[in-house]
């Protein structure tokens, strides 16, 4: 079981590292769209077949052809076919997502195939995609549980949607329990409900030992233990995920600047050293955070 959770988030994650399935579901209509055909198609040909104009047909081609996944076809350079790269990844995506042999699938459902397999593949895609966000949060946050609203965060969606797509994996009753989810009185719930008289909790989620297995076994938490300057700031912010790394850099930063611009205004006379400090701080911690998600 434990294989086949990896397989699915690992695959999905190299896919989507090459199309974002959220922004680009035209780019994967084009690619599947070349996956059923027998042989290279023009942009005009592709855009009649998805019913799209031609120029942002042409605008996903540049981008796929720049990703690697699609190319011009020998001596025409109008035509379009995808790469090794390209029927290699789309293959062994279709069978980890569960959609079957490639060739039998696509059979006598060329015209149809783009725009149907497409939407299916986002609904199946975008939800696992946070899944793995979430699983890696969780798995480097100094405890293995977050607040919903700090996931939330994180992975850039509303806490109602992130809600619905971990609630398969938080059931009981389920056979992939990845996160338990609990209710807890915050500090700041504390401060509200003594102020105001109510009784606000906030709900958290917390990694299970199958939750916490599965985060061990992906290369993300591979790439963390082989880098010690990833390694050590992923244990100083409490979590790997950059966007929450940033968000603390960015609190922190406010904070020294505050400091610094009053230093300088109450001591002109030390306006120098501050601000050389300063410099100091903003490049070495650059260049650390460069380094480390390099």
């Amino acid at each position: 079981m434990l294989n086949e959770i990896q397989l699915k988030l690992e695959k999905i994650r190299e896919f989507d590292s090459l199309i974002d399935f959220a922004r680009s579901s035209l780019q994967l209509d084009i690619v599947l769209y070349l996956a059923s055909s027998k042989a290279p198609l023009s942009a005009a040909d592709i855009a009649k077949a998805l019913g799209q104009r031609k120029k942002p047909i042409l605008d996903a081609l540049r981008k796929l052809e720049m990703k690697g996944l699609v190319k011009r076809a020998g001596a025409r350079e109008d035509l379009y076919e995808l790469t090794e790269l390209g029927r290699n990844t789309i293959d062994d995506l279709m069978i980890v997502l569960g959609f079957g042999d490639m060739k039998q699938m696509l059979k006598n459902v060329h015209r149809r195939y783009g725009k149907i397999r497409a939407r299916d593949m986002i609904r199946v895609v975008v939800p696992v995609n946070y899944l793995h966000e979430v699983l890696v949060a969780l798995g480097t946050s100094r405890s293995s549980e977050l607040p919903l609203s700090t996931l939330s965060r994180i992975v850039g969606i509303s806490e109602q949607r992130l809600s619905m797509y971990l609630e398969p994996y938080v059931n009981p009753k389920s056979e992939i329990r990845l996160f338990k989810k609990i209710r807890r009185e915050t500090w700041k719930a504390k401060i509200r409900n003594v102020l105001f008289g109510t009784r606000h909790t906030e709900i958290f989620y917390r990694l299970t030992s199958l939750g916490q297995e599965t985060f061990y076994r992906l290369t993300t938490y591979t790439k963390i233990k082989s880098n010690t300057l990833l390694r050590c700031l992923v244990k100083f912010f409490g979590n790997y995920s950059p966007k929450y790394v940033i968000r603390k850099i960015s609190l922190t930063t406010l904070l020294l600047a505050s400091i610094a611009f009053s230093v300088v205004l109450l001591f002109p006379e030390y306006s120098a050293i501050v601000l050389s400090l300063w410099a100091s701080f903003q490049m070495v911690l650059g260049l650390l955070i460069f380094i480390a998600y390099k």
